[in-house]
């Protein structure tokens, strides 16, 4: 009798509750015509028993029947399949095999994929995110645990030195496996220490921890952030995290790392958020036919039209337009001017404004710069970020955040250029 066989899962109402042998390891089954040592590693097969079937004689549906209150995989040349007594049996692709025993083995002895983040594509099931690929020195590869369904997402390899690590050498095994798991970059383990190594660049990585394991992968694995990215980041966190009030060797810097001085004048750019459908509706609803903005442009943040003595300090992503900006040292402590006057928060400390008075500590602003030329904001005194909102219409607005927990996404980055 064949193995293939074909059927969704039982929908999660109608299947039956079952106690969970949790110690129980899972079988695979892999059929003779299958070179076992092929088949792409993942970080389950620790605990896993591999089986090499006769394709001639073993047949799935009997092998269930001679099991009670179990489940099983049968490997076959271009996918694997489920076989339970819970549901029909299920087929799935292999980029996403780790994940799937993960998830069935500790989450859900009884599957349920509508609530999960799988899809069916072409007959298989399977996430709709390649996995990461991540190496893992071989003694410790048993004691990785992982919690949430990004660090089941990876295929992995292993390597045994126990001197040093060749990064050049692991990103071109991972150059090798770019159609089977994300391209850009790859993940190195030892211990408790993690790496995300850029995979064209391997001297580009970054180290985080086990307690920003999830958040960090996640983040690079959604795209479009790279590991240089992260770096930039982690410096632009260090220079607002060094004190929450400038010291007096503080430098103002641009985005090619020149310092700026009190009479250079200089534009603030800021990310573009307008998506091409909403630009399109700006245009058809009279908007200023500007040039088509995508998530990538850089604008200028600024607009005099929204800028005045006093009001709320407005943005308006305008290409090509930007108002210039000026910078002012008053007792060793560095203010944003604009117009000769200072940008501060404005007294009910939700906005950003301009008044010609020296700002009160209350209203002060705290300027970060990091090694890659990107500036912050923040409330002086504090890590609570000023953060960039848009809007629709393609303008925006500064605020002062300061409800919930921070991180370096919640700060408007900035790009100062000289003019």
């Amino acid at each position: 009798m064949s193995s293939e066989f074909t059927g969704t899962p039982m929908p999660p109402a109608t299947a039956v509750k079952a106690k969970k042998p949790y110690l129980l390891k899972p079988t695979l089954y892999g059929h003779d015509y299958i070179n076992l040592a092929s088949v792409q590693k993942c970080l389950e097969d620790r605990r896993s028993d591999f089986v090499t079937v006769d394709s001639t004689s073993f047949s799935g549906e009997l092998e269930l029947e001679s099991r009670s209150n179990e489940r099983f995989f049968v490997l076959e040349q271009d996918h694997f399949t489920l076989f339970s007594h819970y549901h029909a049996p299920v087929k799935f692709g292999y980029k996403s095999r780790n994940a799937i025993m993960a998830h069935l083995w500790r989450d859900a002895w009884i599957l349920d994929l509508t609530s999960t983040k799988f899809v069916e594509v072409d007959g298989l099931w399977q996430l709709e995110q390649l996995p990461v690929l991540s190496f893992a020195f071989g003694q410790d590869a048993d004691t990785l645990q992982s919690s949430y369904l990004i660090d089941d997402n990876t295929i992995h390899e292993y390597y045994e030195s126990t001197t040093t690590m060749d990064m050049a050498e692991l990103a071109t095994v991972a150059q090798g496996k770019a159609d089977l798991c994300v391209s850009h970059f790859f993940v190195v383990n030892r211990g408790k220490e993690y790496w995300a190594v850029d995979t064209k660049d391997p001297s580009i990585s970054h180290a985080f921890s086990p307690s920003t394991k999830t958040r960090t992968i996640s983040r690079l694995a959604d795209g479009p952030i790279t590991v240089q990215a992260l770096i930039d980041e982690e410096s632009l966190q260090a220079s607002i995290n060094a004190s929450t009030s400038q010291s007096p060797k503080f430098m103002l810097r641009d985005i090619n790392g020149e310092d700026v001085v009190e009479g250079d004048q200089f534009v603030l750019q800021i990310l573009s958020d307008l998506d091409e459908d909403e630009d399109n509706e700006h245009h058809e609803n009279g908007g200023d036919g500007r040039s088509m903005l995508s998530d990538k442009d850089w604008v200028g943040a600024f607009d005099r039209s929204h800028i005045g003595p006093g009001k709320e300090f407005m943005a308006y992503g305008s290409v090509g337009h930007a108002d210039c900006f000026g910078m002012a040292v008053v007792d060793d402590i560095t203010y944003l001017t604009f117009e000769g006057q200072f940008v501060q928060i404005e007294d009910n400390g939700s906005s950003t404004v301009v008044l010609p008075e020296t700002p009160s500590k209350r209203n002060r602003i705290h300027l970060a710069c990091s090694d890659d030329g990107f500036t912050a904001l923040s409330r002086w005194g504090a890590k609570v970020p000023i953060v960039f909102e848009w809007i629709k219409s393609g303008c925006g607005f500064f605020s002062v955040d300061e409800e919930g927990d921070y991180s370096i996404d919640d700060y408007a980055k900035l790009r100062l250029i000289k003019v």
